[in-house]
């Protein structure tokens, strides 16, 4: 007895154990939010407005990859400074200093023409009550690329349970704030002016967190010409795979909201808030593998990557296929007491084909993780990037084919390249020509104030 405890009080102690815990209660809370505010939120907004919120927070996630990849840079390139906190130091305040002009830059271009980018990434009618919002939503961005670097400071340093926790606090307060906002005024400009409030305060929060966290670290702005190759060197290949995933994420909503009006995107929404579970939380579970396999490769330690990619795998498909198959069996169920029985009767095929495609492309994230970790990044957003490419117009021909089914049909395009990144994995990383370390990309940092 005495000796289990012993083990419990151990793998709590462990960072992995931690890391792991902790993100993965960031995404199951988040379900749990969505089931009670959901049904309220498409109550009292309507199908259409609803449909439009949905719209607004694709575009606002779309406009992020703004930010170049500078934040998972910073996790990347920061992990393998490991004890080098000078090293460290610099990275960070030449990404700050980049994400400061980028944020300023991004705000302006959106504050002064987003009434005429938005109108391009949003063809639906109702736009007018968006663009009245146009600078809150400049502003959103803006603030999002300086708050991905303060996270990013101590995720490189494998604090992923940190970003949890404080994501599972931000969730619950705006979830609820929002949903009472929605009840009680019903208006869509309101809560795109809340939605720029709590960013402030996510941000400022998130300085602080990295203040406590890393309290040598100097919040002063830098330039450096050794750290900024190393940061442009991996954060364009960073940018594209964000650019693609983001895509990859958003299209289907920009989509639909095109060609299928916002009432239609509002019930496939509903449909994958759900679904989309099966692949982020494996993917937020194991977000801290980047900088896991960053650390590991720096030593070419293959036996240990292999460990840790394994039983990463294997834990991440046993979850995929529970929750796929609950899923699938018991669409209708679920559909009736989240929505209505009336919902679930018109909507349930549709909910049981997205899940098959998204569990089958969720077995790609662990690989997805090793790749980046150990250097292949490029390869990784080439692959990536054809995949979308072909999505984006198989979407094109088959939504006007099978209405909204079409998007469930192209996401299986996917599924060859999951295939290739396990058989890449196993074959090359782990099997032939082993980890690339990430110093063989560095660059002489000049030393500066």
């Amino acid at each position: 007895m005495n000796e289990l405890l012993l083990k419990a009080a151990t793998l709590r102690r462990s960072r992995d154990f931690n890391n792991v815990v902790y993100s993965l209660l960031s995404y199951c809370i988040t379900p749990v939010i969505l089931f009670i505010s959901t049904p309220l939120l498409l109550h009292h907004m309507g199908d259409e407005q609803y449909g439009m919120w949905i719209l607004v927070q694709s575009v606002l996630n779309v406009l992020a990859v703004s930010n170049f990849g500078l934040g998972n840079a910073l996790i990347k390139l920061g992990s393998e400074c490991r004890d080098d906190e000078e090293s460290f130091g610099l990275l960070f305040r030449v990404t700050l200093l980049l994400a400061i002009l980028l944020s300023a830059a991004i705000s302006l271009l959106l504050l002064g023409f987003g009434t005429v980018i938005f109108p391009l990434l949003m063809q639906t009618d109702g736009l007018e009550k968006v663009l009245s919002a146009s600078y809150y939503m400049g502003g959103i961005i803006g603030v999002r690329i300086i708050n991905g670097i303060f996270s990013g400071a101590y995720m490189a340093k494998q604090r992923y349970d940190l970003n949890s926790k404080v994501n599972i606090v931000y969730n619950l307060i705006t979830s609820v704030a929002f949903t009472i906002l929605a009840v009680v005024y019903g208006s869509l400009t309101l809560l795109i002016q809340c939605l720029f409030y709590s960013t402030v305060l996510l941000t400022i929060c998130n300085m602080f967190v990295t203040q406590r966290t890393l309290p040598g670290l100097k919040f002063r702005p830098a330039f450096n010409r050794g750290a900024f190759k190393r940061l442009f060197h991996y954060g364009i290949y960073s940018w594209g795979q964000m650019l693609i995933s983001t895509l990859n994420a958003q299209v289907d909503k920009l989509i639909i909201g095109g060609l299928l009006g916002p009432k239609v995107l509002g019930y496939y929404t509903v449909c994958m808030q759900v679904v989309v579970k099966i692949h982020e939380i494996p993917a937020a579970a194991g977000g801290y593998l980047l900088p896991k396999f960053s650390s590991l490769s720096q030593g070419a330690d293959r036996q240990e990557i292999g460990r840790t990619y394994r039983r990463s795998l294997y834990i991440a498909m046993s979850f995929v296929l529970f929750a796929g198959i609950v899923a699938c069996l018991l669409a209708k169920p679920i559909l009736s007491l989240w929505i209505s029985p009336a919902f679930a009767e018109s909507h349930y095929k549709l909910f049981q084909l997205l899940t098959v495609s998204v569990s089958l492309g969720a077995f790609g994230v662990v690989p997805y993780y090793c790749l980046n970790g150990t250097g292949y990044v490029k390869l990784n957003t080439i692959l990536s990037l054809v995949t979308t490419l072909v999505t984006v117009a198989l979407f094109m021909v088959l939504i006007p084919e099978f209405g909204v089914y079409g998007i469930g049909w192209g996401k299986f395009v996917g599924i060859p390249l999951v295939l290739f990144s396990l058989y890449f994995v196993e074959k090359r990383v782990l099997g032939g020509a082993g980890p690339r370390s990430g110093r063989a990309h560095e660059y002489q940092t000049e030393r500066g104030q």
